[in-house]
């Protein structure tokens, strides 16, 4: 637009307003408290909801005035309804405007070496500093960290400045990666300066809505909070009548106006300056619109037939549209006469200039472009569509592809005149850039359009380029299940470029990181074979072929023989070549291969060294599977303080990549930690988050099925167990996570709450999992393991023979999954086969396993059956010691509230108190495990003393003391002490 036009107005929270701020003062103190918070250096968000019209822009603007009267730094960014947006358009908007703000000392000294990756997104900072160092080339799940850390630390930086308060509008319109950078950011302000203000109708959200599910994420932040507006009350309408038009309204026409308009603040406006212009100040009541939409018809009504034109053709293009664009649109108008026009349209407040260099216009509110919009026929959308496209063109040249993703919206709503050649070409620009700048989700839309074009037509190289685009889009959003598909596209692209001779581009399809799920064949193994047989063996490239080759083969097809071979290779190559990187995801794919195989020290020992080679790498994916590795290894092992700490350090990793499948992988790892330590809250929090992600990861509605039968909500287990059945059954059967997890699951709830119902079933789903001849040792063991628990409430003694003998090898570990430590169950079935005896060795074994490990609640489930086969033999002192066992079960399980457990226990108890047996062992009804707390107590051992000398918690310690003064009637330790020693306890 000229420099020399001088007649627009510039949107500014300075401006002088139509009328004052009435109502919202709650509202406004929240705010303003927030951004005091904010301004102290504790970095704050809060959302405004409501209806559209409701007051959510007029709220922000006074907030942004008071803001800027403060010193900060205010950004305004928008969300646009459609496709024609690139990705992160919000925040590009909003901080474009403040870059070009800054000088280029300002910029300089904001940018750090570790954020200049922001500008992929805002080309004006490189242009500003020609100088600028590019980010390295990363793969796709890291250059996304990488960009979204650049833009968190780039406001961080300016914030140190001046504060900030970034304004994000009608944020239910934006796209999945401006959502996934909001999440981010969030989660590292909260140090800095800066507030993040967002708009949404609440009225456009469902349950599954992009935005609901951010919401429930960002709910768990410190620092966010809602605000929700609602309508004027009568009270506010009187207020805003008379300072819109100084009418004081009597009861029947405020009745009259608030009905009408519902309280909503846009409708009042508009009807308020219709009645003023007007020529019967009257005519508003007997003309009343019955809409918003009615009233601001009514006022496009009032302007000039070829302002109304040019509005219409400004609708097209978008909420925001420039005037070099307009009058390439309408060429038959002059630009004086276009000028006249456009200070029409604002003098009339139908559009707004944006402040900035870069100029412009946006319509004043969502409504008015929506409404010109319905009022223009099919036929003259789609030709507007095609002008638009057209313009764009003629105006930027060379230069239009970067505005690829206007082009290709344009030229899809327009292909019935236009045809469909140039909306296949800028579709794959717009799907490029979009996956460059970590948008899949939006890269998705424009391939599948790119290729739903070409469909009939036979394969080329645009072709090709949009199947391999498609396939890296559809990895990065599909559900874990869903591979094959990917691949399946992937597989087309790279036959295409072998048979062309464009081996460097079958290659890099091949290396392309998919996610391996056990026992899921995606179709990998043959495309990375046909690309291994394309290069020299000992090249890097047959390297990272290798190495792939080796985890798509060792984990689908369970081939762990060749996979053994094929990491040994790719080893050897990184070694030789002196590639960290290479040797590093190596040996983090072979740990995973090793503990599906059951290796667990070669697992934990390869992941080990995975993580420390990775902190000379950025390879987030690879880090996160070591750590899942040494996670699994670690718990089967007995080791949860080690568990722990790698599950919390695979869920950082895990977020930085931002990748579904490895999220809640680390989620479901959390989620078990908690557990296996009966934290039921923090158990229950990551399997929201993980359910938040993926509602049908069976790893996580497993994990939340036992938890909830764990604690006694049998309808909510339940629930989960019926959601988890339905994944199963859209799944092919066989040895994969959905199978075996669901017959797992079934079998250790009908253990848990004694009901049968689904064991059929789950004896049927294990025995599909061990048909498969490529089923996995450790999925094998998983389905044996469930066997042994049907052949153990059977009470079938062939069956538990069977499994004996199966489990035997497991002995001194977790099952994977924590169902239950192996020795707990040998025991039982050596029960079931009436070798008690050896029972009683096995749970001896398993008492001390989840004593080292800490595993409180398998510790309490041991303890309850261990006694119940004690009092089974009632050998002598068999039924002293299961009481004891019973009282530290009954301890353990009231304290975490274990209730079918505690209902067990307990009527083990009474049962035990009926039998007859010889005088107690000890004096007093002491207890074995209290005669051990009283040995400590008497040579001085302190609560937490004793706690870690018995392995035991110390609320745990502290219930046992007090037991054990309540029986013996003495009032000290000291007392108790002396007491030892007289009984010779001591």
């Amino acid at each position: 637009m000229p420099n020399n036009v001088s007649v627009v107005r510039a949107l500014s929270s300075n401006e002088p307003r139509e009328s004052g701020f009435i109502g919202r003062q709650q509202e406004l103190a929240v705010l303003t408290t927030a951004l005091d918070e904010a301004l102290s250096g504790r970095g704050q968000m809060v959302m405004l909801s409501g209806e559209p019209g409701i007051g959510k822009t007029r709220l922000a603007q006074e907030l942004a005035s008071r803001a800027q009267s403060l010193g900060a730094e205010v950004m305004w960014g928008w969300c646009y309804e459609g496709d024609g947006a690139p990705p992160y358009w919000p925040w590009t908007t909003a901080i474009t405007s403040y870059v070009e703000r800054l000088n280029t000392e300002e910029l300089a000294s904001i940018l750090t070496s570790g954020n200049t990756g922001i500008s992929e997104i805002i080309p004006q900072i490189a242009q500003k500093l020609p100088g600028l160092a590019k980010p390295p080339a990363l793969v796709p799940d890291q250059a996304r960290f990488q960009l979204f850390d650049s833009v968190a630390t780039f406001l961080n930086s300016g914030a140190t400045s001046n504060p900030m308060l970034v304004v994000l509008e009608d944020l239910h319109w934006a796209d999945h990666a401006s959502l996934m950078l909001l999440e981010f950011v969030i989660s590292a302000i909260s140090g800095a300066r800066l507030m993040l203000l967002g708009t949404y109708r609440d009225v456009e959200l469902g349950r599954r809505h992009p935005l609901s599910l951010t919401l429930g994420k960002l709910l768990r932040e410190a620092s966010f909070q809602r605000i929700h507006l609602n309508a004027f009350d009568p009270d506010e309408v009187s207020q805003f009548v008379e300072s819109r038009v100084s009418i004081s309204l009597d009861a029947p026409d405020l009745e009259l106006i608030h009905n009408r308009t519902g309280g909503n603040p846009l409708f009042l406006n508009e009807l308020m300056r219709l009645q003023v212009e007007e020529a019967d100040p009257q005519a508003w009541k007997t003309g009343l619109p019955e809409g918003v939409r009615d009233v601001i018809g009514r006022r496009l009504d009032r302007l000039s037939e070829k302002c109304n034109e040019v509005l219409s053709i400004a609708s097209g293009v978008g909420p925001e549209f420039t005037f070099n664009l307009l009058r390439a649109l309408l060429k038959e108008v002059t630009g004086d006469r276009l000028l006249e026009l456009v200070e029409e349209a604002l003098s009339a407040r139908v559009i707004e200039q944006i402040s900035g260099a870069s100029g412009g216009y946006r319509f004043a509110h969502a409504l008015i472009q929506e409404t010109l919009q319905e009022e223009l026929s099919m036929t003259g959308r789609v030709r507007l569509h095609v002008r638009i496209a057209q313009a764009i063109e003629q105006i930027y040249g060379q230069d239009a592809e970067i505005h690829a993703a206007e082009l290709a919206h344009h030229y899809y709503h327009g292909a019935i005149v236009a045809g469909t050649e140039k909306m296949v070409h800028y579709s794959k620009l717009a799907g490029d850039h979009a996956l460059a700048v970590h948008a899949p989700e939006e890269a998705l839309l424009h391939y599948q359009r790119g290729l739903a074009a070409k469909e009939e037509q036979a394969i080329d190289d645009e072709t090709a380029a949009l199947l391999f685009g498609l396939g890296r889009a559809q990895a990065a959003t599909i559900e874990w299940n869903q591979e094959r598909e990917a691949v399946a596209t992937l597989v087309r692209a790279f036959d295409y470029y072998a048979e062309v001779g464009e081996v460097a581009r079958a290659i890099e399809i091949a290396e392309f990181p998919l996610t391996t799920i056990a026992g899921h064949s995606s179709g990998a193994t043959q495309l990375i074979s046909k690309a291994i047989a394309l290069v020299n063996p000992n090249s890097p490239e047959a390297g990272r072929l290798l190495s792939r080759l080796g985890i798509v083969s060792g984990q689908e097809e369970g081939d762990y023989e060749g996979a053994k071979g094929a990491f040994e290779q790719a080893v050897n190559i990184a070694q030789n070549t002196g590639d960290v990187a290479l040797e590093m995801r190596t040996l983090a794919y072979a740990a995973q291969v090793d503990f599906f195989s059951l290796n667990w020290t070669d697992s934990l020992d390869k992941a080990r060294r995975a993580v420390e080679l990775g902190t000379r790498t950025e390879d987030h994916r690879a880090l996160a599977i070591a750590h899942y590795s040494a996670v699994v290894a670690s718990h089967s092992l007995g080791d949860q303080q080690g568990a722990v700490r790698h599950a919390q350090a695979m869920l950082a990793a895990a977020e930085r990549l931002q990748d579904r499948y490895w999220l809640v992988s680390a989620l479901s790892r959390n989620e078990l930690a908690s557990r296996l330590d009966g934290d039921w809250q923090s158990s229950r929090n990551y399997s929201n988050r993980g359910l938040e992600i993926s509602s049908i990861d069976p790893r996580i509605l497993c994990g939340r099925a036992l938890l909830e039968h764990e604690v006694g909500n049998y309808d909510q287990g339940e629930y989960y167990l019926e959601l988890l059945r339905e994944t199963m059954a859209r799944a092919k059967p066989g040895p994969n996570p959905p199978f075996v997890y669901s017959a797992t699951a079934f079998q250790v709830a009908a253990m848990m709450t004694g009901n049968l119902d689904r064991l059929d079933d789950a004896e049927r789903i294990s025995i599909t999992v061990l048909s498969s001849p490529s089923v996995s040792p450790l999925f094998a063991q998983r389905a044996n393991a469930g066997l042994a628990i049907t052949a153990i409430l059977r009470n079938d003694t062939n069956m538990a023979a069977q499994q004996y003998d199966l489990l035997i090898p497991a002995e001194g570990t977790l099952l994977v999954g924590g169902f239950g430590a192996v020795d707990r169950f040998l025991g039982l079935l050596s029960q079931t086969l009436g070798n008690l005896d050896q029972a009683a060795a096995h749970f001896d074994d398993a008492l001390a396993f989840c004593r080292r490990a800490g595993y409180r609640p398998e510790l309490a489930w041991t303890c309850c059956d261990y006694a119940d086969a004690l009092l089974e033999r009632a050998d002598e002192g068999d039924r002293s010691k299961a009481v004891s066992l019973l009282d530290e079960s009954l301890t353990i399980s009231t304290e975490l509230g274990m209730r079918p457990l505690m209902a067990r226990v307990t009527a083990l108890l009474e049962g035990a108190e009926t039998l007859p047996v010889k005088a107690p062992a000890y004096p007093d009804g002491l207890t074995a495990r209290e005669i051990e707390v009283l040995q400590l107590i008497a040579i001085g051992k302190s609560n937490q003393e004793i706690a870690d000398a018995l392995v035991i918690t110390l609320r745990t310690a502290g219930n046992h003391v007090a037991n054990i003064l309540n029986k013996t009637g003495l009032a000290n330790r000291t007392e108790a002490a002396a007491y030892a020693i007289r009984q010779g306890i001591a």
